[in-house]
């Protein structure tokens, strides 16, 4: 088995994304539909209809081409109440009418988490991964709305420079995102690989956040191809050259007691998603398929984070 046919063993979520009552322009809508790459997402950008929240889907924004294009008879019924209620969601308005630039995930059909448009442009819309690369955002600045870290468990086939400028930056937030939680929780064990080791020492951003977690506490592992690995990192480094070193991309936290299901984890007022890989830890997994296209998938799932580190620790 390599890790291209380990991924595709992963059983993925259905969601969608829904933007309600937009007023941002047209090319923000594109620039968050491009972000999620080809058909893992449908984003559907609507205004409701009457009090009631009913939301109906006659047409919906391809994942692929940003056209409008002809849907189906499906309609998605947002709860008012529900939503007030739901601290995961930033909804205070006294009616529909109200919303303005609200992003909702969904997962058939419920809603698990929310954001403003504003929050996700901040996040991931308006950021350039030369921002990640150099260092300019650091650990303590990333803050990921959970719409985003919500969509774990969702097959992602996402393209590089130059096919897209967008697209890889997704798989990148989410790394950050890992090494956030594995620098926060100060112990535990991470394991990245870099398709080439090189690229550690050559990224200034990347060489401080290991620096980050190493000094903090957290064991941890690398590999890649051994072209100029880092010698004064207080990391163990693992080297090779079969398709798992230089075709996979991988960041997997697990806490001292190894993955679990943290209790709560469903309930937005119990925990957060922070906290949810703290404790029960989250992993990302992606191959290159093809030169510059990238199918992975992130996950909290504590029997796929402990599938992924089993055959990261046996087979490379």
């Amino acid at each position: 088995m390599t890790l291209a046919q380990l991924v595709n063993r992963f059983d993925t979520a259905n969601r969608s994304i829904v933007v309600v009552n937009r007023t941002d322009p047209d090319p923000v809508r594109d620039m968050l539909v491009d972000t999620f790459g080809e058909d893992a997402v449908r984003v559907v950008d609507h205004r409701p209809v009457g009090d009631g929240g009913a939301l109906p889907r006659d047409d919906w924004v391809s994942a692929r081409s940003s056209q409008r294009m002809a849907g189906d008879d499906v309609e998605y019924t947002i709860d008012i109440a529900a939503l007030r209620e739901n601290d995961s969601v930033p909804f205070d308005c006294g009616r529909v009418d109200d919303i303005e630039n609200l992003v909702l995930l969904l997962e058939d059909g419920d809603v698990i988490a929310g954001a403003t448009l504003q929050e996700l442009t901040e996040a991931v819309l308006f950021v350039n991964s030369d921002l990640y690369v150099t260092g300019a955002r650091s650990l303590d600045e990333l803050e990921l709305p959970e719409v985003i870290t919500g969509l774990d468990d969702t097959m992602f086939t996402l393209r590089g420079y130059p096919e897209s400028n967008r697209q890889k930056l997704l798989l990148i937030t989410i790394s950050r995102f890992i090494e956030r939680v594995a620098w926060t929780a100060g112990d535990g064990t991470i394991r990245s690989s870099f398709q080439r080791l090189s690229r550690i020492d050559d990224e200034l951003g990347t060489r401080r956040v290991y620096d980050r977690i190493t000094d903090a506490g957290v064991d941890t592992h690398l590999y890649g191809v051994p072209d100029d690995p880092p010698t004064d990192l207080d990391a163990r480094i693992h080297g090779g050259r079969s398709v798992d070193f230089t075709d996979s991309w991988f960041v997997v936290f697990e806490p001292p007691g190894g993955p679990s299901e943290v209790a709560g984890t469903r309930d937005p007022v119990a925990t957060n998603d922070l906290k949810r890989g703290i404790e029960g830890g989250v992993g990302l997994l992606a191959v290159e398929i093809e030169p510059r296209l990238w199918r992975g998938v992130w996950t909290f799932d504590p029997d796929h984070v402990r599938t992924m580190t089993r055959y990261v620790r046996r087979h490379l």
